[in-house]
């Protein structure tokens, strides 16, 4: 053996050793990865910074590698990247789901007394609601921003806006649930809807495209009442009815204290026992002002805790329910029997039959929605009011649903597909036809929406003959002729629409997509807040971009 095949044998075992070293090195950096999206996967779901060093982590890694050294900047990496690839797989989710959506705007604050360094104060979500394949009930965030990162000139529209542009949903928006405060700008909004009309080609009927949050109506209900109640007289009851410390807190734990003190108050507790002597008690006139809101706060609970102490409520549970409460506030304004009482029953029934006239329509909507009621709560409801305006509101409501079954009708129409003329457009075989038939089918799909999108004339066209098929024998007709359901309390309107969708294929389309319409953005616990909601105190160090990543990923499915 000469020099040269000495020389080349030593070159090709260099070769092999430094394959099998960049083998190894490939090796570890999979690992490395496959340890940091785990422990990404952690902190997405238990709410960890992920630029700290936490004891959740640490513990997790030295247990399963003894080790290893954990990088916080590696980590943030690994957090960020799932993000995105979430992000991709949602988008596409969003944009093919053949349901409609409801975007909810929410503000956050950061919770007093949070000893964590403060990188960011009041942040701002955008979550999407719908109804997904099983026709379940989501709730995905889509946009999580402190608000100071945004930078937008309208805080409302635009950050909505920049939502719907980035996920590419201008054809899947159809409301907006917003909160029940300020003035949001109506005319901004108006322009707004238009906006995504003509981006997504989306006809989106204005009566119901603003959507205001039901647990916002019922806190302003209840705070237009208790700020007559001032913080002096709050601690005085506190101090007798021993109610811990005084801290905000939900408007439904106030009401059972100041509940439980008029309760003691009727047995004449505080009068006879000797405990209760050496305490300062409410004035006659500072006792008015507690039952008061004891009695007309009592009837907001009594609605609030059947809409919202269970799974989230789909739409067509709110009618009758926000019809009973104005029942009951009518008969306290009735049965009032001081002055002090009467203003503050007036005040509510103000703003409640505001919210109530504003709501009419998309509440309604679902009542009919659902085979339980179909048409006939909401006429015995109007029959009720005879004397007002609402006795005609049936027509109303019933002239809404069926343009909206006609438009769902008329999407369902497309021109039938021509067959290919095989002198133009030859079939290819063999080799050309492995490499271009994807191509082809490629090109189809990309060709089917065109159609005649674009003729304005024959899209009316669609729409009248879609009304006059509704008209003549149609789903929705069947639906109301048929009798109303057996009243069952723990009912499942998606679930039983879900499971007569061969039945009604186009009225299960118009009932999924009004039924999943949120009309609260709290529920549980939540939706008796006393002010503000706040953010989780784990975010409020965390940069914009790390802080969207992290809320989003958590409320995605795992895909």
């Amino acid at each position: 053996m000469d020099d040269a095949d000495l020389a080349s044998g030593s070159n090709s075992d260099m070769k092999k050793k430094q394959k099998l070293d960049d083998s190894v090195d490939d090796g570890a950096l999979e690992e490395e990865k496959r340890r940091y999206r785990s422990m990404a996967k952690v902190a997405i779901g238990y709410g960890i910074n992920p630029c700290v060093e936490n004891s959740v982590i640490t513990e997790m890694v030295h247990t399963v590698c003894p080790d290893f050294s954990l990088d916080t900047s590696k980590l943030k990496t690994a957090v960020l990247e799932m993000h995105e690839e979430g992000k991709d797989k949602v988008k596409k989710m969003l944009k093919d789901g053949q349901g409609k959506l409801t975007l909810c705007y929410e503000w956050f604050w950061t919770s007093d007394g949070i000893d964590e360094p403060i990188l960011n104060e009041d942040f701002i979500g955008i979550s999407a609601y719908f109804a997904d394949e099983n026709w379940k009930m989501k709730k995905w965030i889509l946009g999580y921003h402190p608000r100071e990162f945004l930078r937008v000139k309208d805080i409302y529209v635009d950050s909505i806006k920049n939502v719907i542009l980035d996920y590419e949903i201008e054809s899947k928006v159809s409301t907006l649930l917003m909160p029940n405060y300020g003035d949001l700008g109506v005319e901004a909004f108006d322009a707004f809807r238009k906006w995504i009309e003509e981006k997504g080609k989306n006809l989106i009927d204005s009566r119901v495209f603003l959507i205001y949050c039901c647990s916002d109506i019922f806190r302003l209900m209840v705070d237009d009442m208790f700020k007559d109640i001032n913080i002096w007289l709050m601690e005085r009851v506190r101090m007798l009815v021993g109610w811990g410390r005084m801290v905000p807190t939900n408007w439904d734990v106030t009401l059972y204290n100041l509940q439980k003190a008029v309760d003691m108050e009727a047995k004449n507790v505080f009068e006879e026992e000797e405990d209760y002597q050496d305490y300062e008690q409410p004035s006659d006139e500072e006792w008015i002002k507690i039952k008061t809101f004891c009695k007309l706060a009592g009837c907001i609970y009594k609605v609030a805790k059947e809409l919202f102490d269970g799974e989230y409520p789909t739409s067509n549970v709110y009618f009758h329910l926000l019809a009973e409460l104005k029942v009951m506030l009518n008969e306290e304004l009735k049965n009032s029997d001081n002055d002090y009482f009467l203003c503050k029953a007036k005040e509510i029934l103000e703003r409640f039959d505001k919210y109530w006239n504003d709501m009419f329509l998309v509440l309604a909507t679902a009542s009919v929605l659902d085979p339980r009621f179909k048409m006939k709560y909401l006429e015995f409801y109007c029959s009720k009011n005879e004397v007002s305006n609402e006795g005609s509101k049936a027509e109303t409501v019933v002239d809404y649903l069926r343009g909206l079954y006609a438009r769902y009708a008329a999407s369902d129409i497309s021109p039938l597909p021509k067959c290919p003329d095989a002198s133009m457009n030859p079939n290819p075989s063999g080799l050309f036809k492995y490499l271009f038939d994807e191509e082809d089918e490629e090109e189809k799909e990309e060709k089917k929406p065109d159609g005649y999108k674009d003729f304005v004339l024959f899209q009316e066209f669609l729409m009248f003959e879609g009304s006059s098929r509704e008209f003549q024998e149609s789903e929705l007709d069947s639906y109301l002729k048929e009798p109303v359901m057996e009243w069952k309390k723990d009912f499942n309107a998606l679930e039983w629409w879900r499971e007569e969708n061969s039945k009604y294929p186009i009225l299960s389309r118009v009932a999924r997509d009004i039924l999943s319409i949120p009309i609260s953005r709290g529920t549980s616990h939540r939706a008796y807040v006393a002010d503000k909601r706040e953010c989780p105190d784990f975010i409020v160090s965390m940069e914009a971009k790390l802080v969207n990543a992290m809320m989003c990923s958590e409320s995605w499915p795992r895909l």
